[in-house]
């Protein structure tokens, strides 16, 4: 399932709000253009220089051997009759594990011959990682036959653009290799638009240095073969040392090399001179390396993912070159690029998104991993039908229409509480001059900063004092300087082989047991493994809602009360134990399940809503309509999503509550069984309709006295593509409770797809006993000693002759009664400013919120609002950790009154 989606929320076109001055939407042309390429697959195009060029030299090896054209197609030839004898046909995956040379290039284009697709495996490879990635292979070829030299007359299959051209295998997360499947059209088109990137063309010698179990390859042998050139292939020891590497590029003249950055760092522009252009991807090119190269030759970047075949965006650096350094580029032609928010909705130039790509390039999928495919290969968004691949990948459009990287979404790290892109700082580093080389990880909670000199020396505390002036402290990182950064046999960065520094603790360890256990409570809210006894709370990164969390599990665990006053006072594990041993034993009743009255109150958050609903016409309000709309893309069983949203409402009562009166006055009804549960509608519905049947299903409103306060409605817009949209009334939810409802859902569909029942942990409470412990907490109004009472006292107190309404320079009059035709703007706040804040709010001893609170009410004054400012802001409202993760109403708006007066 992907992720939630509320924008179908407001669809009257009224409700649209206008972007923020200053952010400029992305123009459609900078996603990607199509561009006309020869409808034929790479072996015609080759086949076009076996019979234009047969004695012009194809394939040259490190050891100096040679295969012209006509040799080249002889070979595979010869392949591909051995193949046909072993039974191998179209559709069939052949394993190639042979050592680097003319004949690995002669067994691919054999492979295609017969209309198999190629697995290569590559023999430095562990044992049984190769036996993992040859798992589903029909032959795997591990030896060269000298017989199919002599060629054989074996007629080419006629390929179609979705016969699967090979599997490439890449790093998953569980340990277990991922191999994706590129299908031939899309291989077909990066043989022809990247043939002008990297300049080449009949008779252009170009280095082929990439492991052959890198995609990398790929682009070198369809990019060069295809346009007539000779791929010159770098043996092992000539892909080691950077002496010979450069004696192959002057001997057989190399002009034009596609390769990883980190190989440039290794050699010496003097002894490779006689290459025109380097094509670099794979890794992060620093503003250093990129000025130093482009000087005597021309440097492009590109960026690409293996699941969209290799590139995807490509450009020439530009000098000068930024010190973030260059581009990313943009969409090659036939690729489709788009920079997306977490709604999926694209974002403004400036800002940063996630990369989802598309085009002829998409790859097919992951071999034998529907669910991992369905995760990452979603529906677009934009509605004109395909997929595109979730990359991963953080990126911002320039004004230009160039692609800057900004990191990974699953590599961001949380350090004392912070979160933070290691690429961000890593940018910072390699801007130093004494920088060639910088890498950035995250470990035991220490941010590592691992350093190559550009010269003989590298100073770390100048390196040091420079990133300090364009980093937040907490950014920081300890810098290591190694001779080299270590490579894997793909040649990218092995984060593994990073050497682990010994690194000092800080800070006080915990004294007593009260503080032992604090530390745990601390570093559970934080969600961090440890910390101190005498650093704030707030320098470790804590805000006011987890200060919120953090108190209601010190009452959970102590049975002892601290006030968030208290909290501010002394916000350290230390300072806490000192309240918790002074103060006296908690009185406050404790949260638990309780005895079952015949008729069950609502709580005072739902009666409230329960008001508005009945005013506001029952049954045709829709201002408390709670919509989440989620893409599913693959294999759905229905009726197990079905089985797993009756199990989601067995879990939460909340969920199968109505609202009749008794005697006038509203109450909660419990009801169980087939009563209980929703029933999921499934529709089928036209691509092309399915906003208009979505926006009419949510803005549906519910009857909250005879009808379950949520419903889901299931439509089928293509095979494979669904759209789930649940909606459900403010009285059984709030927004915490959406991520709750999501997570249990996606947990018991898990289960009833494999047959079983969900296993989750039982939930403490529900939302019944809530409001019954409530009740009992704050007592009756009309007793004015109840808690109750004199809460109201006190907010009649601070907002006596708070003004109504806040008067603001409008573009259009107030109407007469709210419209409820709101909207939403989003403004991002750069890192460079969240990191101000934060130091601000540390300095004064606030949190952020507070200083945000603080500016909004400054800038409202300054904009005619006068000097008191209401402003309203919501609260959780679950003060008590049992509360986590139960569905329920328990949010709350208070008004926080800001005196400007001085």
């Amino acid at each position: 399932m992907g992720g939630p989606s509320e924008s179908f929320r407001g669809s009257d076109p009224s409700s649209t709000v206008p972007r923020p001055t200053g952010q400029t939407a992305v123009p459609l042309e900078w996603s990607g253009t199509a561009v006309p390429v020869a409808a034929v697959s790479v072996p015609e195009l080759i086949q076009r220089w076996v019979a234009e060029t047969p004695d012009a030299v194809a394939v040259r090896d490190g050891g100096g051997r040679l295969l012209t054209y006509g040799q080249l197609d002889e070979w595979s030839q010869g392949v591909a009759s051995g193949l046909r004898s072993a039974g191998v046909g179209r559709g069939d995956r052949v394993g190639l594990c042979l050592p680097r040379g003319v004949e690995m290039v002669a067994a691919m284009l054999g492979v295609w011959r017969v209309g198999a697709a190629f697995v290569p495996l590559d023999p430095q490879l562990p044992a049984a990682r190769r036996e993992l990635m040859a798992a589903g292979t029909s032959l795997v070829l591990s030896a060269w036959d000298p017989a199919w030299e002599l060629g054989a007359e074996v007629p080419a299959v006629v390929l179609d653009g979705r016969d699967l051209a090979y599997v490439i295998y890449t790093s998953g997360s569980t340990g277990v290799p991922k191999g994706v499947a590129v299908a031939h059209a899309g291989v077909a088109s990066l043989a022809q638009v990247m043939a002008p990137v990297l300049d080449v063309s009949a008779g252009t010698a170009a280095l082929q240095f990439a492991s052959f179990s890198f995609d990398a390859s790929v682009l070198d042998v369809v990019t060069v073969l295809g346009a007539g050139g000779t791929l010159v292939i770098a043996d092992g020891e000539q892909r080691r040392d950077m002496g010979a590497l450069s004696r192959l590029v002057r001997d057989a003249d190399v002009r034009v090399a596609s390769v990883v950055p980190s190989l440039l760092a290794a050699l010496d522009p003097a002894q490779v001179a006689g290459i025109r252009r380097w094509v670099l991807g794979a890794e992060f090119l620093s503003a250093g390396l990129a000025s130093r190269w482009s000087a005597g030759s021309q440097v492009w970047n590109t960026y690409g993912p293996t699941e969209a075949t290799v590139i995807t965006t490509a450009a020439p650096v530009m000098l000068p070159v930024s010190g973030a350094g260059p581009s990313m580029g943009r969409p090659i032609g036939n690729a489709r690029v788009l920079v997306l928010d977490e709604f999926l909705q694209p974002v403004p130039v400036g800002v940063v998104g996630e990369v989802y790509i598309g085009g002829l390039g998409l790859a097919q999928g992951y071999v034998d991993r529907p669910d991992l495919t369905a995760h990452r290969f979603v529906a677009d968004p934009s509605g004109v039908g395909g997929r595109l691949y979730r990359s991963g990948d953080l990126a911002r459009w320039d004004g230009g229409g160039l692609l800057h990287f900004a990191g990974r979404s699953d590599e961001q790290v949380k350090i004392r509480g912070f979160r933070i892109e290691p690429a961000e700082v890593q940018a910072v580093l390699q801007q130093y001059p004494q920088v060639a080389q910088a890498a950035v990880i995250a470990r035991d909670n220490q941010l590592i900063g691992y350093l190559v000199a550009a010269g003989d020396l590298i100073d770390l505390a100048t390196v040091r004092a420079y990133a300090a002036e364009r980093l937040p402290e907490y950014m920081l990182p300890t810098l290591l300087v190694l001779d080299a950064l270590p490579l894997n046999a793909n040649g990218k960065l092995d984060r593994a082989a990073l050497p682990a520094p010994d690194l000092p603790t800080t800070g006080r360890a915990a004294a007593t047991a009260a503080e032992e256990i604090l530390c745990a409570l601390f570093a559970e809210i934080l969600g961090v493994e440890s910390v101190p006894a005498d650093v704030s709370f707030f320098e470790l990164g804590g805000d006011s809602l987890s200060a919120m969390r953090l108190i209601a599990r010190i009452r959970s665990v102590f049975e002892s009360e601290v006030s968030v006053r208290g909290l501010f006072a002394a916000p350290t594990v230390a300072g806490i134990a000192e309240q918790i041993g002074d103060a006296e034993a908690s009185t406050r009743t404790a949260l638990t399940a309780r005895e079952r009255p015949s008729v069950l109150p609502l709580s005072y958050g739902q009666q409230r809503m329960w008001f508005l609903n009945r005013i506001e016409d029952t049954g045709q309000s829709v201002a408390y309509n709670m919509p989440m709309v989620l893409r599913i893309s693959g294999d759905l069983d229905v009726a197990a999503l079905e089985a797993a949203l009756g199990d989601v409402a067995d879990r939460h009562e909340v969920l199968r509550t109505i609202y009749p009166e008794v005697d006038g006055v509203a109450c909660q009804r419990i009801l169980d069984g087939v009563e209980g549960r929703p029933t999921l509608l499934v529709t089928e519905v036209a691509e092309s309709d399915m906003t208009a049947e979505l926006s009419a299903y949510l803005e549906q409103g519910f009857d909250l006295g005879v009808e379950l306060p949520w419903r889901a409605r299931l439509l089928a817009v293509a095979p494979g593509e669904f759209v789930l949209a649940v909606v459900a009334h403010h009285i059984a939810l709030d927004g915490w409770s959406m991520g709750v409802l999501t997570r249990d859902l996606r947990a018991a569909y898990t289960a009833r797809r494999q047959g079983q029942a969900p296993t989750w942990t039982a939930l403490g409470v529900q939302y019944a006993d809530y409001a019954l412990w409530q009740r009992e907490v704050l007592g009756d109004l009309d007793d004015e000693s109840s808690l109750i009472a004199g809460q109201l006292g006190y907010w009649r107190e601070t907002l006596s002759g708070i003004p109504q309404e806040l008067v603001l320079p409008t573009d259009r009059p107030r109407p007469a009664v709210a419209s409820m035709r709101g909207g939403t703007v989003d403004v991002e706040v750069d890192a460079e400013t969240h990191a101000r804040l934060v130091e601000l709010a540390q300095r004064s001893g606030s949190t952020v919120f507070m200083v945000a609170h603080a500016a909004l009410a400054v800038l409202l004054s300054r904009m005619g609002a006068g000097i008191d400012i209401p402003l309203g802001t919501s609260v959780a409202g679950r003060g008590d950790a049992a509360l986590d993760d139960l569905v329920g109403f328990f949010v709350n708006t208070l008004v926080l009154r800001a005196d400007l007066s001085g």
